[in-house]
């Protein structure tokens, strides 16, 4: 049985033919991953593609500072910390917003949008 649970939905919304997915794991080297996926034609219209994908990777020195920001004991509960501390449409910003005032690095992986 495992003690904490590495992944965590953040926020989920289905509106219309929109929806938006905000999700968060620890890789088993024990980097951060904010996995954000939108899809439906707002978001083809926006991104020119859908769905549109949003990868945040924090390596795991990283994720282990934020782990200590919420004072948790194991970096295995930062999904769960995360996931009770934010929520809305803009929680991944929010969590980037977090971790640049902490001065924790972090990669944004996301397909350029080609005009």
């Amino acid at each position: 049985m495992e003690l904490f649970q590495t992944a965590e939905t953040l926020f989920e919304s289905f509106d219309n033919d929109e929806s938006l997915r905000i999700t968060c794991s620890l890789t088993d080297a024990g980097s951060l991953l904010i996995d954000q996926v939108s899809e439906g034609p707002v978001t083809q219209w926006c991104f020119e593609e859908s769905p549109h994908r949003v990868l945040v990777e924090v390596e795991p020195e990283g994720a282990s500072r934020l782990a200590s920001h919420f004072k948790a004991v194991e970096t295995e509960q930062l999904p769960r910390l995360l996931g009770a501390s934010f929520t809305g449409y803009d929680t991944s910003a929010q969590i980037r917003d977090l971790m640049r005032e902490l001065g924790i690095p972090y990669q944004v992986h996301e397909r350029a949008i080609v005009r």
